[in-house]
């Protein structure tokens, strides 16, 4: 399948090429990776993306600390993926802060996650639609990063989250993320959600898009992201694109159009094309 889909982008970039001529200035783009630790797999196939993306890891998983020295070696960027409560009270394993801990319980149960997770250099929050709306809690969580000297991404699980605003104002580095790849797990959904996020990055001259180790999420990534180059989109680290400074943008930001420019739909059309061959190819050993 890998080398049909690749001859059909060859193709495809020669019949309907992008064209630059009105295309904008440098836009940058952050992709995470969130939940890596559970599956071996899964994380080194994310890993290996050909591109600078950064990793989120959860602590104290099975393969947590083994994928976290395996991103560094690859000169990638690890945070802690930071595992707190929800609205719904879904279960969230070992490392899990919420509101019933004291304030000593907290930070050394934060701190103790950091630690187990090696060349961390910031952390988000994994799910937490309950607790990053609570200001007393975001305010441990910043205190802690600060003394670390490490940044805060809020992946915004809530739109009532605070996590971004208590960091801002406490003088952390700090983000907040643009676009969800992956909230669908199909391969048309993830093209729109990428394409939104390029739109972001082009009119604010950054954007931070989240996705999962899944499947289909890595190998959108894998075969897209070769096509961003020679174009005006560069993926970036997130601790670079803190260092080079991001322009705040509004929650409308979220809504933005997807972006015309580069042309991936070329793209996506061979994906879907070679998949559809590929099941029928299957059905037909079936029969």
């Amino acid at each position: 399948m890998i080398k049909h889909l690749l001859s059909l982008l060859l193709l495809t970039s020669f019949i309907s090429g992008p064209c630059f001529a009105n295309a904008p200035s440098s836009a940058r783009l952050a992709i995470v990776i969130d939940d890596l630790g559970n599956s071996l797999q899964a994380g080194l196939n994310a890993i290996a993306l050909p591109a600078d993306v950064t990793f989120a890891v959860m602590p104290h998983r099975k393969h947590s600390k083994r994928l976290a020295q395996r991103a560094a070696r690859l000169g990638k960027d690890v945070i802690l993926h930071a595992p707190m409560s929800t609205i719904n009270g879904l279960k969230l394993g070992p490392g899990a802060l919420n509101e019933a801990l004291s304030e000593s319980e907290f930070k050394t149960k934060l701190a103790f996650s950091l630690e187990s997770i090696p060349f961390a250099k910031g952390m988000n929050n994994h799910m937490g639609s309950q607790l990053t709306t609570n200001p007393v809690a975001m305010m441990w969580v910043m205190e802690v990063l600060k003394e670390k000297q490490l940044f805060f991404l809020d992946s915004r699980t809530s739109a009532k989250s605070v996590g971004f605003t208590t960091a801002q104002t406490m003088g952390l580095p700090s983000a907040s993320r643009d676009i969800f790849l992956d909230n669908e797990i199909n391969i048309e959904h993830i093209h729109r959600q990428f394409k939104k996020a390029i739109a972001v990055a082009e009119k604010y001259g950054s954007a931070i898009a989240i996705g999962h180790p899944y499947k289909t999420t890595i190998s959108y990534l894998e075969h897209v992201l070769p096509q961003l180059t020679g174009t005006h989109i560069s993926v970036h680290k997130i601790s670079d694109l803190l260092k080079e400074g991001i322009t705040p943008r509004p929650d409308s930001a979220r809504e933005s159009r997807p972006a015309s420019t580069p042309n991936l739909d070329a793209f996506i059309h061979a994906y879907l094309q070679t998949s559809e061959l590929e099941k029928k190819e299957k059905m037909s050993d079936l029969d």
